[in-house]
């Protein structure tokens, strides 16, 4: 399979970012850093059960706590692999397992998402299929806050008369 195939058992979504490895890294693999784009709420927990420090990437083998912004959705996984300014893969829920992979081109970050399912996992198209398309907003997200400083997420006090138009 190639990164430009779809299939419903995994999908890559790539992006350039400008701004160096490094920062890129501690945006994917710091608590500070994934509450910037995409999570409201992040834990990283040590195998001993103490949580680190905000700023601090995660490392292999930490377990992590994520809640959404401005939803009342909990998630809870394990860091598989991370490689400093390279790779960090987690899983994702109880089905998935995404792996972000960074590298140097021309002055910029090329960042790569990549999502399969989890060894022996049951499949689910509708949750696959979800994941693809919300990850392409939170990728689109964390361009506009490396490189602009601006957050697209919505946090404004939701009015439910504007949904039903």
């Amino acid at each position: 399979m190639t990164k430009d195939s779809f299939n419903l058992n995994e999908f890559y979504h790539s992006i350039y970012l400008a701004a160096p490895l490094s920062k890129v890294y501690s945006y994917a693999a710091s608590a500070e850093g994934l509450c910037k784009w995409f999570m409201g709420t992040v834990k990283y927990i040590l195998p001993d059960g103490a949580e680190i420090e905000s700023s601090q990437n995660a490392s292999q083998g930490y377990s992590y706590k994520w809640q959404w912004l401005e939803k009342d959705l909990e998630i809870e996984g394990k860091v598989l692999e991370a490689i400093e300014d390279n790779k960090f893969a987690f899983t994702f829920g109880i089905s998935f397992v995404v792996s972000f992979s960074l590298e140097s081109k021309g002055g910029r970050t090329l960042f790569t998402l990549h999502q399969k399912y989890a060894e022996g996992t049951e499949k689910n198209d509708f949750a696959h299929i979800n994941c693809c398309s919300c990850w392409v907003f939170f990728l689109t997200n964390l361009k506009s806050v490396i490189e602009n400083g601006i957050d697209l997420r919505e946090t404004a006090e939701r009015d439910d008369t504007l949904v039903n138009r």
